[in-house]
């Protein structure tokens, strides 16, 4: 084989590149575990204190603006360890979900290192779906600042084989900035030694259904 053959297929190697997965810059899937209060719908006998915690995969789609959440397990918790009793059959609908998730809390659980990084991926995914339509002020620090996010979601639970399935409408993206005194030095909590920021919640973005 010539020089100019091996040259050749090298480039053509190349171009099918992005062919084989034209959107891997622009996706990115997560594996997360959250917890959300139970909502009242789903809570029948009104205990109190109860969260379902979700393991879930999440994927972020700049390219559509789009997110989906796959859950791939649940399972529910209330305070006083009791269970809580679920809707014995059928399918329930719950519109207009709304719940805030925090980066700052993984982050500060993120153990071991390689779990840390994970977190500022997906913050930095989140940041790139959030500016592809609604580019923040340049007098944030996204990365600094944009630690936590507001889910708008429907759910459905399938009583039959007690399983949810998530809907995201849109997010709202909360910026957090430091408190300071008059002096412009940082406000710490004085029980936990942790700074003590205010959270300015930014328009709602309404997201593309994948």
């Amino acid at each position: 084989m010539s020089s100019l053959q091996k040259i050749l297929i090298t480039l053509l190697s190349l171009l099918a590149l992005p062919a084989l997965n034209p959107l891997s810059g622009q996706e990115g899937t997560h594996q997360v575990v959250d917890m959300v209060d139970l909502p009242a719908e789903l809570n029948q006998n009104r205990q109190s204190g109860c969260k379902v915690e979700f393991m879930e995969r999440w994927i972020l789609n700049k390219a559509t603006f789009s997110m989906s959440k796959k859950v791939d397990a649940h399972r529910i918790s209330c305070e006083d360890s009791s269970e809580a009793v679920l809707p014995a059959e059928g399918e329930l609908r719950i519109k207009n979900i709304s719940y805030e998730f925090s980066f700052l809390d993984l982050q500060q659980e993120a153990m071991p290192m390689i779990r840390e990084e994970k977190v500022l991926k997906l913050q930095k995914d989140f940041i790139a779906l959030i500016t592809a339509r609604n580019p923040l002020p340049e007098f944030y620090d996204p990365p600094q600042q944009l630690l936590s996010v507001y889910f708008h979601e429907d759910w459905t639970y399938d009583a039959d084989r007690q399983v949810i399935s998530k809907r995201v409408k849109g997010i709202t993206p909360i910026i957090w900035q430091q408190r300071q005194t008059v002096d412009g030095k940082p406000v710490h909590d004085a029980s936990t030694g942790y700074p003590v920021y205010y959270k300015l919640r930014l328009e709602q973005i309404e997201l593309r259904q994948p």
